[in-house]
């Protein structure tokens, strides 16, 4: 991987943002409403609400799309606000790669000169003991010139067993939330804000019904289901019924009880 020059960090710059990924299309429920109001209080006082805000729960329920989210309300307040999503794997790679070439200063510069930094997957982190003293010094400098720092992971921080002591004190210094397992009526809501951006896909209610009372692991599943229908109909020339659904979720789940 080819790190970046500082300035790419800037908001005009490659943030690695997922345009899709904005509270306007975020979708609130029982599961996700505290974090999502952690994270708005973040993104209208940067450093200050919450720092770090540190949000774990299970795969693919949002902790990525409502940490993006801030991301890109802070830059639609300020567009030259530095922001910067990374995963720990990329950042990891990063500190490998430089600490190789015997650059690391290029990174630290990069890094410390942000406004807001995203990393997600902080779990990851784990495998490195390299890369873990580089992000806690990185994490010092940011907390205390007052940058907000915004972590993901899948377990709360005193369950990241393989990561130091002092990382994981530092991750409980601001504010943890959790997002939990989405409930019926929430998935039902994120299947028809997920059709509204697939072309010739509009279910019927009983449809929806269906294919949220299936799947109920995760908000991808969800929105790769959804674009299997898509295919299906747009590939065969057949309209999206109730019977074609349950034949495609044959594919993917046992039958019925």
């Amino acid at each position: 991987m080819t790190v970046a020059p500082p300035d790419s960090a800037q908001g005009s710059g490659d943030t690695r943002l997922i345009p899709s990924y904005t509270f306007e299309e975020f979708v609130i429920g029982p599961h996700n409403r505290f974090p999502h109001a952690a994270a708005l209080a973040v993104s209208e006082n940067l450093g200050k609400a919450y720092n770090p805000l540190f949000i774990y729960g299970p795969v693919g329920i949002g902790k990525t799309h409502l940490m993006q989210a801030v991301g890109h309300r802070v830059l639609q307040r300020d567009a030259k606000t530095r922001v910067l999503y990374v995963t720990a794997q990329q950042f990891m790679s990063e500190v490998i790669e430089l600490l190789q070439a015997g650059n690391l200063n290029a990174l630290r510069e990069r890094y410390r000169a942000l406004d807001l930094l995203l990393v997600d997957d902080i779990q990851f982190l784990a495998t490195s003991e390299a890369t873990q003293e580089e992000f806690f010094h990185m994490f010092n400098d940011l907390h205390s010139a007052g940058k907000q720092i915004i972590m993901t992971s899948d377990r709360p921080p005193k369950m990241l067993t393989t990561l130091e002591d002092r990382l994981r004190s530092r991750f409980e210094w601001g504010l943890i939330a959790d997002i939990k397992h989405t409930n019926l009526e929430t998935r039902v809501a994120i299947l028809r804000k997920k059709e509204g951006h697939l072309k010739g896909v509009r279910l019927a209610d009983d449809i929806r019904f269906y294919i949220a009372s299936r799947l109920k692991s995760n908000i991808r599943e969800l929105e790769g289901f959804l674009r299997r229908v898509q295919a299906y109909s747009q590939l065969n020339n057949q309209d999206v019924t109730l019977v074609l659904v349950k034949e495609i979720m044959k594919e993917l789940l046992p039958p019925e009880e």
